[in-house]
């Protein structure tokens, strides 16, 4: 008998979790020093998880069953050589457990992965729904044949009038034109952000369709100016780096 040999039914009873009190704390001290040992222990553990996977799956490898059945039979010191039978008769029960914790594992993942994909599925379906509404407000915005109509006190005459709508923190911008006076070919309206500071900004140059109405939708903006007013002036077709003429409207930033 070797140093090694001494630790064979040890190793196969630790490889199985059944080896306790004493002997484990002994074969334990053992291994932190023994390379040997520990790669038997490592294979054994490998065999014996083939062989709980073949309850419920393809057959192990013959070499399999016959290292652990050399392994056990190794000089047996505290329990009387048995049938190598006895193991097998446990390895059933040990795969059934195994397998019955993984799939209770993998029901309770499944559980909290289907709770996961309803919430995301009603978050999408929210945020669908407010696309869907956003596009239809755009629609409605920028429609040719939408009729656009401006209530004024009665018997006074239309008043040019624009509606800006800015998100300095994006950048976004639409702006609404009613009741403005066509202009000559080589004239157009122009847009300008005002800020506190400096000088003013242009935004957009835009001309009235046959009912005096214009829409400039997200013109491309710097994000984070601060808006102190915004004004219409009448400037070239293509329009102008700076305002050239009286702004014909002018607006306070709210």
């Amino acid at each position: 008998m070797n140093g090694h040999d001494q630790y064979a039914e040890d190793l196969a009873l630790h490889a199985m979790g059944v080896l306790a009190g004493e002997e484990r704390l002994a074969l334990e001290a053992h291994l932190a020093g023994c390379a040997e040992c520990l790669r038997e222990l490592d294979q054994l553990r490998g065999d014996l998880a083939m062989l709980a996977l073949a309850t419920v799956g393809p057959p192990p490898p013959p070499r399999a069953r016959q290292r652990l059945l050399d392994a056990v039979e190794r000089e047996p010191r505290r329990v009387p050589r048995a049938s190598p039978g006895w193991f097998w008769k446990w390895v059933p029960s040990l795969a059934a457990a195994a397998l019955a914790v993984a799939l209770l594992f993998v029901w309770l993942n499944n559980g909290d992965l289907r709770r996961r994909l309803a919430e995301l599925e009603h978050e999408s379906a929210l945020q669908q729904a407010d696309l869907l509404r956003a596009k239809e407000v755009l629609a409605t915005l920028t429609a040719t044949d939408a009729s656009r109509v401006t209530l004024v006190a009665a018997k006074t005459p239309a008043q040019p009038q624009g509606r800006a709508i800015y998100v300095r923190n994006r950048g976004s911008l639409i702006f609404l034109a009613n009741n403005f006076s066509p202009l000559p070919p080589e004239k157009a309206y122009e847009l300008w952000l005002i800020p506190p500071t400096g000088s003013p900004v242009p935004v957009a140059v835009f001309k009235p369709d046959a009912h005096g109405s214009a829409t400039v939708v997200n013109p491309p903006l710097p994000v984070g100016i601060e808006a102190k007013a915004f004004a219409i002036t009448v400037e070239p077709e293509k329009g102008s780096p700076a305002p050239t003429a009286t702004p014909i409207l002018l607006g306070a930033g709210g």
